[in-house]
């Protein structure tokens, strides 16, 4: 028998029905949930698995204490949804890696010239094989020094310069 999320954990499923989400007059995401007797800021965090951006979003208030999960965010109103989306947007920013233009490796760390769809970046990873993420077969994540995240949307669909320059890490 499959088990839904309710009954692995104890985790509060939060949907259109249970919660508002709302924006303050500052730009923050507030939630007002009457089940927890909360209203106040919200943080959000994808669950896992990572690779879906819209299913298993933890809702957390300010001490980052989870207040409940929200199984996929079209269970709740468009508004709520939005809202959402841009929050997660900010906090999972990760520009594209359209093309390699240059990769080299010194010292173990990797020296990266990038075209993205941010423009040119310049970044350095150190220890390259524990510092590109891949998520399923076609998708990764490289993540530099300073903890910034870029994406490779598709391995397979980078040209072949690109693909030829990565896939020693791989």
């Amino acid at each position: 028998m499959i088990q839904g999320l309710e009954q692995i954990t104890d985790s509060f499923l939060i949907d259109v029905e249970n919660a508002t989400f709302f924006s303050s007059p500052t730009g923050l995401l507030m939630v007002k949930i009457p089940a927890k007797d909360y209203e106040g800021r919200a943080f959000l965090a994808l669950a896992f698995p990572f690779e879906t951006d819209e299913e298993y979003v933890c809702v957390q208030n300010e001490d980052r204490e989870e207040l409940g999960m929200i199984r996929s965010l079209s269970l709740l109103s468009d508004e709520a949804a939005s809202l959402c989306r841009a929050e997660l947007k900010k906090k999972y920013f990760a520009p594209k890696i359209l093309k390699i233009v240059k990769l080299t490796e010194r010292f173990g760390s990797s020296f990266w010239d990038c075209e993205t769809d941010y423009g040119l970046k310049k970044f350095t990873v150190k220890d390259p094989h524990r510092s590109i993420l891949r998520l399923g077969e076609d998708r990764a994540y490289v993540v530099d020094v300073d903890g910034c995240r870029y994406e490779i949307e598709s391995l397979k669909g980078m040209d072949k310069k690109s693909h030829s320059k990565i896939e020693l890490y791989l």
